[in-house]
């Protein structure tokens, strides 16, 4: 099985698919994993199609600064991908350097914008000078850090994981830096369309739905389609869908399996009204919560109301073939 993820190696997403392989059902697991770094989600996705890895690791969301839109993206605008497993990695950043220096001599911080974002405010308490640089990661800002000379390096300084400060030899000059203690991201391993994992009784699933154009209500009608089966959603999210303004779809999160008959019956109504319903999959909670809901979404309690329905229309006179043509004719 070969593995890709969101490089380089020490990425917080390195570190997710690292811990899904330890935990992961044998079919996924596999005997010595081949894990390939890729610089972009959009990129690993594409081989991921073309057959070229077998697996896909991506941030999805995160406590702090919501969903990661390029994730968001690019699952919306994919159709033959499954999601099979999600994990959930602590999130803690520290500030590195390639020579030890005080943090005050520091001009310029790199990271990913994420990263950036969730260490503001102690950038702008403890560094209210220090200049801002994108990177594709907080592993490339270390990496790209400790490939510098000596002398590009001066003043630079890199927010990236302490695993990642390690890994290429930096300085720590500060830890902790996170502006919100316990912040958590959340990642999403992918496949190409196949199998769904089994139901365990702590799932979730994970849509796309497109509303109707200029329908007044399409948004209330479409959540109505969730409560009135009893299925909640622990995430719901809009995103341009690109082709002009106004125009947008719903990455959505519920509680449960499509094999449960709440979430099924809620699928199908969404698939009447809404033109386009994406379905991503359907996965163990790794948290192993159960979801809550009455006893008249159980699924004892639609099999029964499908049985009384089915009862009932076997009742239905039903004309002979000969007064059926008569009818026709």
């Amino acid at each position: 099985m070969r593995y890709g993820f969101l490089g380089p190696e020490t990425t917080f997403t390195h570190q997710a698919l690292l811990q899904a392989l330890a935990e992961t059902p044998e079919e996924f697991a596999g005997a010595e994993p081949e894990l390939v770094p890729f610089a972009s989600v959009a990129t690993a996705t594409t081989d991921l199609l073309a057959g070229d890895i077998d697996a896909l690791m991506a941030p999805i969301e995160n406590s702090v600064e919501g969903g990661v839109s390029g994730t968001l993206d690019v699952l919306a605008a994919t159709d033959s991908i499954t999601i099979v497993a999600e994990q959930v990695v602590p999130i803690t950043f520290v500030l590195a350097a390639r020579e030890p220096m005080d943090p005050s001599e520091v001009t310029t911080v790199a990271s990913h914008p994420h990263a950036q974002a969730q260490v503001q405010g102690w950038l702008r308490a403890h560094l209210p000078e220090a200049s801002i640089a994108a990177s594709s990661s907080t592993a490339a800002a270390a990496r790209d850090l400790a490939s510098a000379t000596a002398e590009d390096s001066v003043g630079r300084a890199a927010v990236c994981s302490p695993l990642a400060a390690r890994h290429f030899g930096l300085e720590v000059l500060a830890e902790g830096i996170e502006d919100h203690q316990g912040a958590q991201t959340r990642f999403v391993l992918v496949t190409r369309e196949g199998r769904i994992p089994a139901r365990t009784g702590s799932d979730k699933s994970t849509l796309v739905v497109q509303l109707p154009h200029n329908r007044a209500g399409a948004l209330l009608e479409m959540l109505e389609m969730f409560s009135a089966n009893g299925v909640n959603l622990s995430r719901i999210e809009s995103r341009p869908i690109g082709d002009f303004l106004g125009r947008y779809s719903f990455s959505i999160d519920v509680e449960g399996h499509i094999e449960d008959r709440r979430v099924a019956a809620a699928l199908r109504a969404l698939h009447r009204v809404c033109p386009v319903v994406h379905y991503l999959g359907s996965y163990p909670r790794v948290d192993g919560q159960r979801p809550q809901f009455r006893e008249d979404y159980s699924d004892e309690a639609y099999d029964e109301a499908r049985d009384w329905v089915e009862s009932l229309t076997s009742m239905v006179t039903r004309p002979a073939q000969g007064e059926r043509n008569a009818q026709a004719d």
